[in-house]
This record gives C-alpha cells, sequence and structure tokens, in this order.
C-alpha cells in the first residue's frame, strides 16, 4: 500500500494554486468596449473578467451571445460607476481603505515577485512539454534518499543488471514484471499509462521528454523514490480535455457487491449498441437505458474531463475517439459503456494558456525545489544572519527536549525580552516577538522539535516577507503592468464594498409592517402538514428568513435607482461591435 502511494506521487502531484493571473497580458487588446464617464473599460479587461466566471474556458468563452456578453459587461459599468462615484467622494483617503490597501501590497506583492521571478521562466518550457502526452513504463529499484553505501551500490548493480538483460533484447515488460520493485509491475509490466509534464517529478520528467518513442534510458534515473529504467512507449499531440456521453449498462450485483451476471449486462448493452448502429439518437437511448443515474437524464453527458480522470479502460476508448465517434462496448469495473466524444477542447496558444500553465506548474515538484531556491538566494543576498546573543537568550529558557508546539513562549519571556533580536538582514532584523506571533498564526512547525535547526527555519521565514518585499522594490514590480492591474481590480473592490454599505445597504429599512405584509402576501410558502392537520409557521419563526428577502429585494431596488442616476452623472456609451469581436484574437 505504502508503495502504491508513492507511485500516485510520482504520477500526479495536488496543490492548489493561490493565485490567479489574467491571461492573454503579454498582448493586451485596448480596444474599447465601453465608456463611462472618462473611463474605458478595455476589450482585455472585459476578457479577463468574464473568463474568470467561465473557469478560464476559452471554448466557453467563444460560445457566447451577445446578450450574454452585454449583461456582463453591464456588471462592470455598474461597478466602473461605483467606483467613479466612490472615488469622487473621497473614499479612497479613507483610513480603513489606506489600511487594506497597505496590508495587500505587502502581503501580496512577494507572491507577484514569485511568478515573476520562479514561475515565468519555467512555464514557457513546460508549454512546449505540455503539448504532448507521454506514455511510459519503468523499471524501480527501491534507494531511498537516506540509503547507506552499501545500499545504493546494490541498488545500482541491480539497476545495471535490468539495463544489460534490455540489452541483450529481453522484453522490457519481461523484465520489469520480474526485477521491479514497484508491485504493480507485475500486472502491467511497469507501464505507467498516458501523462503530460508538471504530473512528475523533474529528474523523471526531463528523461522522458528527452527520449525517442520506444527508448530506455541507459544510465539509471535517480529520483526521490529510487531508481528507475525508464522506457517511451508512445508519444503524442494532446489535447485540453474532450466533452463525452455515455450509456452505462451496470454489472448484477449481489448486496455485498460482488458481480453474479455480467452476461445479462452484456447482452443489454449489445442490444443498445445495436440500436445506435441503426440510426437511433445517442442522447435518447442514454436518457432511456443508461444506469448512470448523474448523466442520464442529460442524455448521458459527463461534461468536459481530462486525460486520467476516468478509469483506464474508459478513458482509453474516450480518446481515442473523435468528435461525434461512439465506441463499442467498453467493459469497466462499473459494467459496460458506449462512449460518445462530442466535443474536444483543443491545446490553446501560449498567452491564452499562460494562467493555466502557471497553476499546473505550481501543482508540480518542481515549483517547490526553484521556489526554495530562489528564496534561499535572497536571504543570503540579504546577509540574513542569526545574533548569537539573542539565540542564546532563546536557549537560555526553551527546553529543547519538547517539541515546539508544547512550549509556553508568553510566560517564558517578559515583554523586554520579547523585543530581542533574533537575527538580522539588509534593512532589517527579527525579534523574538515576531517568532512568537509567527507560531500563534501558523501550525507548521508546533511538531518540531525545539532545537537551533527549528528556530533558524522559523527566522528565515519570519525573514521571508520583508526580504521579498525588499527585491520586489529593487526590482520595480510595483511599476509592472499587470501588477498595477490587479492591484487596481483590488482597490476597485474596495470602493464598491464601501459603496453598497454606505450609498445602498444604509438607506435600506425593513420594519414590522414590512415583514406582515409579505407574510401575509406569501402565507402559502408558510403552511405545512402535521399528519392530516394542516398548520401555519408562525411570522416570529419566518421574521429572519423574510427580512433577509426583503433585504436583497430593497437592496436591488435602491441600487437600480442609484446606478440611473449615475449615468446621468456619467454618461455610458457601449461598442456592440467590439464587444461582439471579443475572444476571437
Amino acid at each position: 500500500m505504502k508503495r502504491q502511494k508513492t507511485l500516485i506521487l510520482l504520477l500526479v502531484i495536488s496543490i492548489v494554486s493561490t493565485i490567479f493571473f489574467a491571461y492573454g497580458c503579454n498582448n493586451k487588446n485596448k480596444t474599447v468596449v465601453a465608456e463611462v464617464g472618462n473611463d474605458k473599460v478595455l476589450m482585455y479587461e472585459f476578457e479577463n473578467q468574464f473568463l474568470k466566471i467561465l473557469g478560464n474556458n476559452l471554448d466557453s468563452a467563444k460560445k457566447t451571445t451577445l446578450e450574454q456578453r452585454k449583461d456582463f459587461l453591464d456588471l462592470m459599468i455598474k461597478l466602473r460607476l461605483k467606483v467613479l462615484d466612490a472615488t469622487e467622494k473621497g473614499y479612497l483617503e479613507s483610513q480603513e481603505i489606506k489600511t487594506d490597501l497597505d496590508n495587500y501590497k505587502k502581503n501580496y506583492i512577494s507572491a507577484f515577485l514569485i511568478d515573476r521571478k520562479v514561475v515565468d521562466p519555467q512555464i514557457k518550457e513546460l508549454y512546449e512539454r505540455k503539448k504532448f502526452e507521454v506514455r511510459a513504463s519503468h523499471i524501480l529499484i527501491n534507494l531511498p534518499q537516506t540509503a547507506t553505501p552499501e545500499d545504493s551500490i546494490k541498488a545500482y548493480q541491480k539497476a545495471q543488471t535490468v539495463i544489460d538483460r534490455l540489452k541483450n533484447g529481453e522484453n522490457f515488460g519481461t523484465v520489469a514484471a520480474e526485477m521491479s520493485d514497484d508491485p504493480s509491475a507485475k500486472q502491467n509490466g511497469g507501464d505507467l499509462y498516458y501523462f503530460t509534464a508538471g504530473m512528475t517529478v523533474p529528474e523523471f520528467e526531463d528523461a522522458i521528454y528527452k527520449m525517442s518513442v520506444g527508448d530506455y534510458t541507459k544510465k539509471p534515473v535517480r529520483t526521490m523514490f529510487g531508481l528507475h529504467i525508464v522506457k517511451l512507449v508512445d508519444k503524442k499531440k494532446r489535447n485540453d480535455g474532450i466533452r463525452a456521453s455515455h450509456i452505462l449498462i451496470q454489472d448484477v450485483k449481489d448486496s455485498l457487491g460482488r458481480v453474479i451476471d455480467s452476461l445479462a449486462s452484456f447482452n443489454k448493452i449489445q442490444e443498445v449498441y445495436a440500436k445506435l448502429k441503426n440510426g437511433e439518437d445517442f442522447g435518447k437511448l442514454a436518457s432511456e437505458y443508461s444506469q448512470d443515474p448523474g448523466s442520464a437524464p442529460k442524455g448521458g453527458d459527463l461534461g468536459f474531463f481530462d486525460r486520467r480522470r476516468m478509469v483506464q479502460p474508459f478513458d482509453s476508448a474516450a480518446f481515442m475517439l473523435k468528435v461525434g465517434e461512439y465506441s463499442t462496448p467498453v467493459k469497466t469495473p462499473y459494467g459496460y459503456h458506449i462512449i460518445k466524444v462530442t466535443e474536444i477542447k483543443q491545446y490553446q496558444d501560449f498567452d491564452k494558456a499562460k494562467d493555466g500553465l502557471k497553476n499546473d506548474f505550481k501543482r508540480s515538484p518542481l515549483y517547490k525545489t526553484e521556489y526554495d531556491k530562489y528564496i534561499d538566494k535572497a536571504l543570503k543576498d540579504y546577509d540574513l544572519t542569526l545574533d548569537k546573543n539573542g539565540i542564546a537568550l532563546l536557549f537560555s529558557k526553551v527546553d529543547s527536549s519538547k517539541t515546539i508546539g508544547n512550549i509556553m513562549f508568553d510566560s517564558l519571556f517578559n515583554d523586554a525580552e520579547k523585543g530581542t533580536k533574533l537575527a538580522t538582514y539588509k534593512g532589517g532584523f527579527v525579534t523574538l516577538l515576531d517568532v512568537v506571533q509567527l507560531l500563534q498564526t501558523s501550525r507548521d512547525m508546533t511538531s518540531s522539535v525545539a532545537n537551533l535547526a527549528s528556530f533558524t527555519k522559523i527566522i528565515q521565514e519570519v525573514a521571508k516577507t520583508p526580504v521579498l518585499n525588499a527585491v520586489a522594490q529593487k526590482e520595480n514590480i510595483d511599476k509592472d503592468e499587470e501588477y498595477l492591474d490587479l492591484l487596481k481590480e483590488y482597490t476597485a473592490g474596495l470602493l464598491r464594498e464601501k459603496i453598497d454599505l454606505e450609498q445602498i445597504s444604509s438607506k435600506i429599512k425593513i420594519n414590522d409592517e414590512d415583514i406582515q405584509k409579505y407574510y401575509d402576501s406569501h402565507i402559502a410558502q408558510y403552511k405545512f402538514k402535521d399528519g392530516d392537520t394542516e398548520k401555519v409557521r408562525p411570522i416570529e419563526e419566518a421574521k429572519s428568513e423574510i427580512t433577509n428577502i426583503l433585504r436583497q429585494e430593497k437592496f436591488s431596488e435602491t441600487e437600480k435607482a442609484y446606478i440611473e442616476n449615475l449615468k446621468q452623472k456619467y454618461p455610458v456609451k457601449v461598442n456592440a461591435d467590439a464587444l461582439n469581436k471579443a475572444f476571437n484574437k
């Protein structure tokens, strides 16, 4: 089980990305799609915002109607009007917004710097590699990173034996089944199925993408998991996912989930398949026969999915089909399927794929490696140095046999001691108080032993943000056009919230008479059955619910009147012809 988990980690890394960057920022389309007073909504701004609500799906954006685009543009215009009004009212000078913006700049500019210096240089190569998907097999020789010299020698000798057998013409799958320390190799001959760049550790990926189909590595590839002898089985152009429908006939199973009648499901799927071949509609047959309760009502539609999302027999059959084609019956652990591909999402050009590439890279093992290297260099460049006296004070009171989470720092040190410097760097220093505050908000180090190595990591973590902010200032990140766009977007959000609160929400009043009137006119929805008796929820129970409904209704009414007044002050013009050409670059 542990080895199986290891192999999953090898091929599928899933770390949630936290930073969103708009697509196409290198080629901004500055066509005006709307004028709001003296302000302008540019094409790239509209496209970026619209794509966000569509999950960054460019294919879906291209299919939107002019009316749908106008509806979304109307929302953007409302925001612009609110921002213009808030600016005129001097809200940007309010201490509340100033503080919020200062915190945003302090916390976000370092993240933007990392994207510029760590992520951007890597994603061009990732883009080129992700044009292709590869199918590989491997033979794994266990070799922990903490292996002794003797174990390392044995592992490399075993790897050489494997390579010699392959050179002598033995079948890769046969050798894998016999020699690999991956237990699944006995069943699959070392097959790792299809994957693409960013889904495996860097050393493994580098080896695969430098090979020709049919080749195997003549030297073992060392990764954190051991030694690998890798064979490239297939390499072909990939797409960004497919949309498919299916008809599922499940095997008959007993109460324990064991299949007791597979023949009946086989005969049934053959019957449905014959109807398809006779020209009957796939969606209609799926609605009538499919035993997948989630997709059957939708004509079998499963939506878009990527490679490796489905079980392998299903995945393999689906990704071989062209648009409009359907498969012969496919057997999976769920039963028999007939699969039809309805759309194929083509691989996008670099600018349009940039956001997805950033997220893919941040999920890859290489990101952490490159991130750590950049942080280490920044701390070194800014000469982060531990203060011997401060460290001595720390360990004079800290029990180094305990874990950090079991130490009560507040009671160990008085206020004066908490001001003690533990480290210095160019332009700043780290105090004991900084460390205590970090430990109060982060639980990452609580299980670590309270030794010098652990506190060094904590001190580095404290110093990281101010040092990166200093680097960002030196690199003029605050003048970067994309950074300024994001800052503008964040500022607009703050101003809109303040307008909503002070110019709309504060003017809404809900009284008991309003609540009673709503309750009386909607009394039917508060009636319920208690056995054979019809009862009515008392108004006291529904009061909070009704208040929320009325508040939303009155917000919409008040906002509409407010926006109409603003349009008199800031005339709005929409360029429908330009809007119709959105997403066509």
